[in-house]
């Protein structure tokens, strides 16, 4: 995902001893006087404003800052030297970098109460123009959520086990009734069988696709724009698509604005209508005893014939009840002779299970 620029703004930092919030530029605390500490975390304002100053953009670009190894002092990142006690900054340590703050551009509270005398005051003061007492940081207040009833959990997994259990339960017990049968013997009352040719047209059929992906010859209806791919770099018809700004601390006191960014690529997506063969119609032929016959199919023009099925029935009688078997091929169904008896294995649901010819 590509990251775009927007500038940089100036955070904060607050002061240990009176707990005053600091530029993160300022090295000293503005109220107290007190050196910013070599492990002070720097944190988003509530509202910023992009830095126009040249001076500031480059100190934020040239790197982290680098603490003096002998003094401590906070130093930039293209010093040579320290500014506090000219020593070699070869030997100090720059300030970690590349934390991600949550501050969106000029959002947030107009402004902030004094927790010591109550005064209202612009959300950008440090110090309580009333009483000059450290003005804590404004809280972003959070998008209030719909509220759900939770179910719970404990509910959720006894109901969970208790549906297992009756599942588990049903499924033995279909098993049990479907492998109990019973040995009858059977008459073969009937021997049927059916044979169906289906008949297929050149039918138009429309889809849509992608442009240049429409088969050749196909009638091309309307086209629209739309979403091909998504990517991180831009390219001829995309159109880029960022998400919410947020802020990097560079090391410097200083953060920097970007906002994760793709590219949508747009493409002519088409319907498009083209002749297929289709079913159209459906001949059925119903007959019994051994000499099926295909049902006679007149064709008219651009039609064919399309799948052929056949299926067999044998319907037998046992103790004043009426069974049906189906053969799974013509061997079996020739065996069907009316008349003949065979032994049946019927299960609880009635259901022929297996059969023999009878003794």
């Amino acid at each position: 995902m590509a990251k775009k620029k927007l500038g940089y703004v100036e955070l904060e930092w607050r002061c240990p001893v009176c707990q005053t919030r600091n530029p993160g530029l300022r090295q000293t605390c503005a109220s107290c006087g007190a050196p910013q500490p070599k492990d002070a975390k720097f944190e988003a304002p509530i509202q910023t404003e992009l830095i126009q100053d040249a001076d500031k953009i480059k100190r934020a670009q040239v790197g982290p800052d680098i603490h003096c190894g002998y003094c401590g002092a906070r130093n930039p990142a293209d010093a040579k030297v320290c500014h506090q006690c000219g020593g070699d900054l070869t030997q100090g340590a720059a300030r970690t970098a590349g934390e991600v703050l949550d501050a969106p551009l000029n959002t947030g509270p107009k402004e902030v109460r004094c927790a010591t005398c109550g005064t209202a005051n612009p959300a950008t003061a440090q110090n309580c123009s009333a009483c000059g007492a450290a003005l804590a940081k404004p809280k972003v207040q959070p998008t209030p959520a719909v509220a759900k009833a939770a179910a719970s959990p404990r509910g959720c997994v006894i109901a969970a086990i208790l549906i297992g259990i009756l599942l588990v339960g049903g499924i033995i017990a279909f098993m049990v009734f479907s492998n109990r049968t019973t040995a009858v013997t059977g008459t073969v009352r009937e021997a049927n069988w059916t044979r169906t040719i289906t008949i297929e047209g050149l039918t138009p059929v429309q889809y849509s696709d992608w442009r240049d992906e429409i088969p050749t010859g196909a009638e091309i209806g309307r086209c629209e724009a739309d979403v091909r791919s998504v990517q991180d770099t831009p390219t001829q018809n995309s159109r880029e698509v960022c998400g919410t700004p947020y802020t990097v601390d560079t090391g410097t006191g200083l953060g920097e604005v970007v906002q994760d960014c793709q590219y949508e690529v747009y493409a002519d997506r088409c319907t498009y209508t083209v002749e297929e063969w289709r079913t159209v119609d459906t001949l059925v032929l119903n007959g019994k005893g051994f000499t099926p016959q295909w049902p006679t199919a007149a064709l008219a023009a651009q039609q064919r014939t399309g799948e052929r099925t056949e299926g067999y029935q044998c319907v037998l009688s046992a103790n004043d009840e009426e069974y049906t078997y189906t053969p799974q091929n013509w061997e079996q169904y020739r065996q069907c002779e009316p008349g003949s008896q065979w032994t049946l294995e019927v299960n609880t649901f009635g259901s022929i299970m297996s059969l023999a010819p009878a003794d």
